[in-house]
């Protein structure tokens, strides 16, 4: 809900005001002095400010002059009697979004609320789009050491300046909608909008609605008319996201958008004209799907011009730790850390696990142990499924004294107990075990506390 700060020293004025903003929807703050209205700025940050120009302790304009230093951008519409516009257009000056003159008419105060939110919701969204739009991903940003990633940048590379529609494939968390991105960032359209949708998180009720946007009237609560999300990213990149998860009802109608170039709204009878490109994915090969009669033949052989695999994270593992660095200095400037580094131990598991959810759970656990670390990642500073699952890949998948030769302090304790078990407690057969000395066998025992 939107907070409104009613700055009066008459407090009947603020109570009318507040009944006012209550009626509209909004929540209501009150202040009767210059300083206690710039207190309740400074603890509530509210949305918008409604100010009297005349207080018992500031002048209005000063008033105004420290609001903006605050907030600079919180919409401000000045209170004011009767022959004193003046000083109400050098409020506006200053950088007020209106004024109303006492005594002032309630419908006409509330449209200047609705219309004063309105154009400050506007704003913030073009600045989120400028922001959004001025991130473009270059190739060059990607770490890529493996071979398959770096054959997945030059098919990128090939494809971006082209309109072909794009398949990428992957299980979740492998990074399809990074490759959109990177696609649509080094194509000729990167200046214009990219849109990514879930297909699959979006119920099968409003996903028609979403995708082509609908008229006034068109179904109930349909209050006002709406583009869909083609046409919002009209001139740029639409990304549609677990495809495969659309009902057939909504792909014969994206079947028809991707022939016809148009869009025709729910309720609608014209069509509408958008120059688009499509990228779509799916953590499933379609090609499974399309057998499976769960998606169509025609539509895949629209949407399939150029199509990209994207593998698992332990399919390249050179990418592993070079991403878990850079995921490492995202952390630190995220959680306001300086972390240096990751333990060899640490590199170790990273290295042997499987990870299940990918690049997606690599960056999670990455984030989550900068977070308990002070200079170095070490292994008690990862989930504890993670360090279980690779002490048990490392004991059954290879022998105990190659393992022993690779594994790092934290796994040796573990290594010379499976030793010491497996020969009933005799030091000099577990020390042959390890492929160590018996004096290194104690030495080791002591350092690292073995009963």
């Amino acid at each position: 809900m939107k907070t409104i700060l009613i700055v009066d020293d008459e407090h009947d004025i603020c109570w009318a005001i507040a009944n006012i903003a209550e009626t509209g929807g909004y929540s209501a703050l009150m202040a009767h002095t210059g300083k206690s209205a710039l207190s309740n700025m400074e603890r509530h940050d509210p949305d918008l400010v409604i100010l009297d120009m005349r207080l018992p302790d500031m002048d209005g304009m000063e008033v105004l002059k420290k609001m903006k230093k605050i907030n600079s951008d919180v919409p401000v519409i000045i209170l004011t009697g009767y022959g004193d516009v003046t000083s109400a257009v050098n409020a506006m000056k200053l950088g007020a979004y209106d004024y109303l003159q006492k005594p002032f008419d309630n419908d006409e105060m509330l449209m200047v609320m609705n219309r004063a939110l309105e154009v400050c919701n506007l704003n913030y969204e073009v600045e989120k789009l400028r922001q959004r739009l001025s991130k473009k991903m270059e190739l060059g940003d990607v770490v890529a050491e493996s071979a398959e990633m770096k054959k997945i940048l030059e098919q990128i590379k090939k494809v971006a300046p082209t309109d072909m529609t794009v398949v990428l494939q992957g299980k979740s968390g492998t990074g399809k909608e990074i490759a959109a991105r990177l696609i649509h960032s080094n194509s000729l359209r990167c200046d214009n909008p990219f849109i990514a949708i879930d297909c699959g998180v979006i119920p099968e009720t409003l996903i028609e609605s979403e995708l082509f946007g609908y008229e006034k009237g068109a179904f109930t609560g349909a209050d006002k008319r709406k583009l869909g999300q083609f046409e919002l990213a009209d001139g740029g990149t639409i990304f549609l996201d677990e495809i495969t998860n659309l009902a057939p009802s909504v792909q014969a109608k994206l079947l028809r958008v991707i022939q016809e170039r148009e869009v025709q709204h729910l309720g609608g009878k014209k069509s509408v004209k958008i120059d688009v490109r499509i990228i779509v994915a799916s953590n499933i090969l379609i090609e499974d799907a399309v057998k499976q009669k769960m998606f169509r033949e025609d539509l895949f052989h629209r949407v399939n011009q150029f199509a990209i695999h994207l593998p698992l994270l332990c399919d390249k593992k050179d990418d592993i730790i070079p991403l878990a660095q850079y995921f490492l200095a995202e952390a630190n400037k995220e959680l306001h850390k300086k972390v240096k580094q990751f333990s060899q131990d640490v590199k170790d598991i990273f290295c042997d696990y499987s990870w299940p959810g990918n690049v997606r759970e690599l960056k999670n656990v990455v984030t989550r142990a900068a977070l308990m670390a002070d200079e170095t990642i070490l292994p008690e500073h990862l989930p504890e499924n993670l360090r279980k699952k690779t002490d048990n890949k490392i004991l059954s998948g290879k022998s105990i004294k190659s393992a022993f030769e690779k594994v790092g302090a934290s796994q040796e304790k573990l290594l010379i107990n499976e030793a010491l078990k497996k020969t009933s407690g005799n030091k000099t057969e577990a020390a042959e075990l390890l492929g160590i000395s018996r004096k290194t066998l104690y030495n080791k025992i002591e350092e690292l506390g073995i009963k």
